[in-house]
């Protein structure tokens, strides 16, 4: 019998049924006419439809192994969003798609993305389909079908990181079996968008598909608007034995900074010093609005080659490039005057060019050990960064803190700061085996040695001279975890994971040229580990699906940059976080569903020796900056195949430290959130409503300074239009 390899087993269930069902009726109709036996026993064929596509769990998940896994074999947290989901309130950038993610906090700046994970950093470890994406730019969610978030280090699979986690987003991809859309989009602050998603089968083994949007939006904020366009355009081919995929995006966003609000300040020394709430209303801004700008320009190209030896083995080659121009011109508040009346500013001006280059070579196959079975995954990876900013600064006039003036001021123009250049190369070679010894017990084991050589050279304010700084860093990472399914529809998991964050390698490739009491890359590298147990569980029929995990992550010999002294690092020695989340995910009754998730973590500097050469307080047992000691969300949805739908749900956010001696805080809040629409076969009208209640609250710090107010009520209308 000739084998047909199947890709579209949606459409080819119906006649799988048929063909078993004549099948059936003959070998039943033969053994009755007087054949070899009166009775034939027949296979038990169970049919299960697929989950709606509203059910926001996802079938299965890639980040965590980068291998097709079910949730239920990872023995970590993770998290998959619907982008989808996201959207259809007016969500636009990976900030927007990580709100409410329990256990994970904004921190982006204007300028950048930025997110805590589990208590620390991750503003390096963004990936796209796989492949690290560790520039400084805001990422447009245009072109993603999900996100995926995998708690906890992750070095084994992904190389160098900050231990809390990775932020893994997945991208269109064709198919035969894709639907095409346009949509419409308008919604408050005058914001107004368009997007087509053309998703076009060339031939049984080719499929091409565009994804393009531009949109533009003014804010609350005063005087602050952006522009966003994009487009990208992919082909595939497979032939059901060997595939090729290459994907192209190009995008352009170009907005005003917004750096938020200075707190407010009182006392007249260091030592009387306290701080509250910004006193100036939402709106108010402290740059320069008719002369700020920011643009950022980047250009994706990927090739995804992958052959299939058989049905158990394959190899897989992905060679990415990212290209990233960014420009700013940014004047903001950086500290209060002697009255604290007025804040000082200062101009910045960025001129960034980086370019990455990653190659990934990834075998994976299954076989056998006697009773044991193997899935193992096998992997080498060369990349390749130059980042190249050139910054100036001036100082700017000073303005009040309740009315700030938007004048220039000086028409002075900033001076050379510094021009730099960075450029790191890695290698890398890992292993994975997920390994099944009945259906009741499973094991992880992993490990990866990394070589990560950075080298910076950086020419300071005068054009003759020039510092350079090399390092090198290997190390080891390893993983391990079990997975024990007592029951069916239980599985209990225990797992042990260890990451590293190399001298250079941290959020972005820089090593420090400069003179620093203490220099960024004489300190060694941090390293941080996580243990976590957890139950996985379904319920209802599998309809629903739990998963309740507690963890203790350690970030150990970690460098603290001093506010007060900006070329000032000291060693915090440990810091900890201890956590139980929870998530609760599916389809609770026809046509009802339910996304959440919850997290309760306790994030301290356990270990901090003091600095003896510099004026800040001792940091021992303060709780790490930007993280709140809850967060989570909650979104019930009445979602059918067509006609009336609506959703209704909250995000909260704990209390969260804005510096790091913990001398603000901002408040805990709870933001509503819903929509209501309408579903026909080939249009979905939505309109949805952000902060229901208009509440005031705060949605991100960088500094005391810096703090940003969430958006108010806001009101956001889609339509769609599927064929």
């Amino acid at each position: 019998m000739p084998f047909f390899p199947v890709r579209r087993g949606a459409r080819l269930r119906p006649l799988a049924i048929a063909i078993c069902s004549i099948v059936s009726s003959f070998d039943y109709a033969y053994a009755a006419d007087g054949s070899e036996s009166e009775a034939v026993d027949l296979p038990a064929i169970e049919i299960r439809s697929k989950r709606s596509h509203y059910d926001p769990r996802p079938a299965s998940i890639s980040t965590a192994t980068k291998t097709d896994s079910d949730p239920h074999d990872v023995p970590q947290t993770i998290n998959s969003i619907k982008v989808e989901d996201i959207a259809s309130y007016g969500g636009r950038t990976l900030a927007d798609a990580l709100r409410g993610v329990p256990g994970v906090s904004n921190a982006s700046d204007t300028r950048f993305d930025s997110f805590r994970i589990r208590g620390f950093s991750s503003a390096g470890d963004v990936f796209l389909d796989g492949v690290r994406d560790d520039a400084q730019y805001v990422r447009s969610l245009g072109n993603i079908e999900r996100v995926e978030v995998l708690k906890g280090p992750a070095a084994v699979l992904y190389g160098r990181g900050s231990g809390g986690g990775v932020i893994n987003r997945i991208s269109k991809q064709p198919g035969h079996d894709v639907q095409s859309s346009v949509s419409l989009t308008a919604g408050s602050y005058s914001q107004i968008g368009a997007a087509v998603d053309i998703n076009q089968v060339l031939s049984e083994e080719w499929a091409m598909r565009v994804n393009a949007g531009r949109e533009h939006g003014n804010s609350f904020r005063d005087g602050v608007n952006s522009s966003r366009q994009y487009l990208a355009p992919s082909l595939k081919w497979d032939d059901g034995r060997t595939s090729w995929l290459l994907q192209t995006e190009l995008s352009e966003y170009d907005r005003t900074p917004d750096r938020g609000m200075p707190a407010g300040r009182r006392g007249s020394s260091s030592a009387t010093y306290s701080y509250y709430l910004p006193p100036a209303a939402i709106g108010t801004t402290y740059g320069v609005p008719s002369r700020d700008y920011i643009k950022d320009s980047n250009l994706y190209l990927r090739s995804t080659l992958e052959h299939k030896f058989d049905q158990d083995w394959k190899l897989r080659y992905v060679l990415s490039m990212l290209s990233l121009n960014s420009i700013f011109d940014n004047t903001y508040a950086n500290n209060w005057t002697a009255d604290n009346k007025s804040v000082s500013r200062v101009r910045w001006q960025q001129n960034l060019h980086q370019r990455n280059w990653q190659n990934n070579l990834e075998l994976e196959g299954r076989f056998d050990t006697g009773p044991v079975r193997h899935e193992m995954l096998a992997g080498v990876e060369y990349s390749v960064v130059r980042r190249q900013p050139t910054l100036y600064t001036i100082a700017s006039n000073d303005v009040a803190l309740l009315n700030p003036s938007k004048a220039a001021g000086s028409s002075s123009q900033p001076g050379l700061f510094s021009s730099s250049l960075h450029r790191a190369d890695g290698i890398a070679l890992y292993a994975q085996d997920q390994m099944t010894f009945s259906p009741e017990w499973k094991v992880l084991l992993g490990l990866r040695w990394d070589r990560f050589a950075a080298d910076s050279t950086s020419r300071p304010t005068s054009r003759n001279s020039f510092n350079r700084v090399e390092r090198t860093t290997s190390a080891l990472s390893p993983r391990v975890g079990v997975v024990w399914s007592p029951l069916v529809d239980h599985s209990i998991y225990a797992s042990y994971s260890k990451s590293f964050i190399p001298s250079g390698g941290a959020d972005t490739v820089n090593l420090d040229t400069g003179t620093s009491t203490v220099s960024n890359n004489s300190l060694s590298p941090q390293f941080s580990r996580q243990f976590e147990v957890g139950v996985k569980s379904d319920w209802l029929d599998k309809k629903i699906s739990s998963t309740l995990s507690v963890f203790q992550l350690d970030l150990y010999n970690r460098r603290t940059q001093i506010q007060r002294d900006p070329s000032l690092f000291i060693v915090n020695g440990l810091e900890r976080n201890r956590g139980v989340e929870l998530a609760l995910n599916g389809q609770v009754a026809n046509n009802w569903f339910i996304r959440s998730g919850f997290t309760i973590q306790r994030a301290r500097i356990v270990e901090a020796p003091r600095c003896a050469t510099c004026t800040i307080p001792a940091l021992q047992g303060k709780r790490s900056t930007g993280v709140s000691s809850a967060n989570g969300s909650v979104f019930v949805s009445f979602a059918p195949a067509q006609g009336f739908f609506s959703e209704l749900g909250l995000v909260y956010e704990g209390s969260r430290y804005a510096d790091v001696a913990n001398q603000f805080d901002l408040p805990a809040y709870t933001r509503w959130d819903g929509k209501v629409g309408y579903r026909l076969p080939k249009v979905e009208l939505t309109f949805a409503v952000t902060n229901l209640t208009n509440r005031r609250y705060y949605d991100t710090s960088t500094s005391l300074t810096q703090i940003m107010p969430g958006s108010p009520r806001s009101g956001f209308l889609s339509a769609v239009y599927k064929f």
